[in-house]
C-alpha cells in the first residue's frame, strides 16, 4: 500500500510537473512575443508624415471671385538622420494642385502644380513647402502652405498659402502664414503627423545660408 501511494504521488507529480512547464512555456513564448510585437509595431509605424485632401476654400481678401481649390499629396519630414548625420534638405516628396477660376462658379480658370520637397507637421497643422513644375507662373518659384485639419470634422479645416496678402519676395521652405482660408466644400484635409526623428549621436550638417535661395529672390 505504502509502495502503491509513492507511486501515486510520484505520478501526479510528474503531471503537475509536466502542466507546470507547459504553462510556464506557453507564458514565456507570450511574454517574449509581447516586446517582439510592440517592436515591430514600431518598425511598421510610418516614418514619414503625410498631408493629403482635396477642398474648395474661401479667400477672403477676394471677395468678388474668392473661391479657391487644394488639392494636397504630400509626404516628408523636416530632416532625416542618413549615415550619422542630420540632412534637411529635399525631404519632401509629392504634390499640391491649386485652381484660381476666373470668375464665381466658372470652370476656366488657372491650374498649378508644386512638386514638394519639405514637409513638417505638428499634431494636426502641417507646413507644405515645394516648387512651380507647371502653371502660370515662373518654373521654379516657391510655394508654401499652412494646412489645419480640425478635429472637430473637415467642415472646420482651414488652410493658407504663401501669397496673395503675404510678401512673396522670400518664401522659405519651412515656413508658411496661418491657416488664413475656410473650408467651404469638398473631401477636406488630413494630417498624418509622425513625430521627429531622434537624432541622438548624429552630427548635424552645416546649416543653409541666412537669407533666400536664389530662385526666391523675386523682384
Amino acid at each position: 500500500m505504502v509502495v502503491q501511494s509513492v507511486r501515486k504521488f510520484m505520478v501526479g507529480a510528474a503531471a503537475l510537473a509536466a502542466v507546470g512547464s507547459t504553462l510556464l512555456g506557453a507564458g514565456g513564448s507570450a511574454l517574449a512575443a509581447a516586446p517582439q510585437g510592440a517592436v515591430d509595431a514600431v518598425a511598421a509605424a510610418p516614418k514619414e508624415a503625410h498631408v493629403s485632401g482635396d477642398a474648395w476654400v474661401r479667400f477672403g481678401a477676394d471677395p468678388d471671385n474668392p473661391m479657391r481649390r487644394f488639392i494636397f499629396d504630400a509626404y516628408g519630414a523636416p530632416y532625416r538622420v542618413v549615415d550619422g548625420k542630420v540632412v534637411f534638405t529635399r525631404l519632401g516628396h509629392g504634390t499640391v494642385r491649386y485652381f484660381h477660376p476666373k470668375s464665381p462658379g466658372s470652370k476656366d480658370g488657372w491650374w498649378g502644380t508644386v512638386k514638394v520637397d519639405y514637409v513638417m507637421t505638428g499634431g494636426p497643422v502641417a507646413v507644405v513647402s515645394g516648387t512651380i513644375v507647371d502653371g502660370p507662373e515662373p518654373v521654379g518659384t516657391r510655394k508654401s502652405f499652412s494646412v489645419y485639419s480640425d478635429p472637430r470634422g473637415h467642415r472646420y479645416d482651414r488652410m493658407g498659402f504663401s501669397w496673395g496678402v503675404v510678401d512673396a519676395r522670400c518664401t522659405q521652405n519651412d515656413a508658411a502664414p496661418a491657416p488664413f482660408n475656410s473650408y467651404v466644400s469638398g473631401r477636406g484635409y488630413t494630417v498624418r503627423h509622425v513625430e521627429l526623428p531622434d537624432p541622438r549621436g548624429a552630427a548635424v550638417e552645416p546649416p543653409p545660408m541666412p537669407g533666400c535661395p536664389p530662385e526666391n529672390n523675386t523682384p
